[in-house]
């Protein structure tokens, strides 16, 4: 599901609304305001079906309202080269990409996780290369190397490492594609 927490109230200005989680197993980030909405991100550590409280409460501390509510097991996190799915892609496509991102697969659930590290590897006739590469872009060497490939050639993105606000550091699945 989503991760996001919108609280409205025709009485209290957004400013004035604190949300605080009253379980160890959920982290709530910092606040968003946009006109007469306060949001949040919700970050849950749960087992399915845990349940957890949040307080809304007003700038004196005061909760006016306590909510109680069950998540669904957190997806895996999995990296993606741009917006290629499966593992043959044509080499104009792969050539436009320019990011590795992070996707939660069949889930609507978000969380803002970036990619700080990845190291790229292919294999040709003509030799191989193995470009470990800081951040989440693809850089110039990367894409001359993919374009230089023949047709048939896997590139490998491996050792991805991201992170995301208040985690630590994972290591997600590598990412292989055939060029056709």
């Amino acid at each position: 599901g989503n991760n996001l927490i919108q609280v409205y109230s025709p009485t209290i200005k957004p400013a004035d609304i604190r949300i605080k989680s009253l379980d160890k197993s959920l982290r709530i980030g910092k606040p968003e305001i946009k006109g007469d909405t306060l949001t949040v991100l919700a970050m849950p550590f749960p087992e399915k079906g845990k349940s957890f409280r949040l307080a809304v409460m007003n700038k004196n501390s005061k909760i006016i309202k306590t909510i109680n509510f069950a998540c669904d097991t957190v997806p895996i996190p999995v990296a993606t080269l741009g917006n290629i799915k499966g593992s043959e892609a044509k080499r104009k496509d792969i050539l436009s990409q320019m990011t590795l991102r992070v996707a939660f697969p069949g889930s609507q659930y978000n969380y803002p996780y970036t990619i700080n590290h990845y190291t790229f590897k292919i294999s040709t006739p003509k030799g191989s290369a193995m470009i470990p590469v800081k951040g989440f872009f693809i850089n110039n060497d990367i894409l001359k190397e993919i374009n230089a490939a023949p047709d048939g050639t896997v590139i490998l993105f491996t050792d991805i490492k991201a992170t995301c606000p208040e985690c630590a550091t994972r290591t997600l699945n590598e990412i292989k594609i055939k060029i056709k």
